[in-house]
């Protein structure tokens, strides 16, 4: 077993390192999280096992930066509210 171990120690070592971060960004281990990378992802090219897959995730980021947007902008405008003392929930009487 430690002699094998010794064999793949070895080529590791011989692999280049552009190789090898390449390798964990076909993967989608590193990619940005912006998802300008999300097309270097294996799996989602066309040839890929999932070939649909790269707009499922687009979808699922817009919609989930979408809601981090709503979020923020609830947030804002309650910091805002209370430092005009208007306390947003009671202004609109139904």
């Amino acid at each position: 077993m430690i002699e094998y171990l010794g064999w793949i120690a070895n080529a590791w070592e011989e692999l280049p390192e552009e190789l090898i971060s390449k390798s964990f960004k076909t993967c989608g281990i590193t990619t940005a999280t912006d998802g300008s990378e999300d097309d270097q992802i294996h799996c989602f090219k066309p040839e890929g096992e999932i070939p649909t897959g790269l707009d499922t995730l687009r979808k699922e980021r817009n919609e989930n930066n979408f809601l981090e947007m709503i979020d923020l902008i609830e947030e804002i405008d309650l910091i805002q509210d209370e430092e005009n003392g208007i306390l947003s929930d009671d202004s609109l009487e139904c």
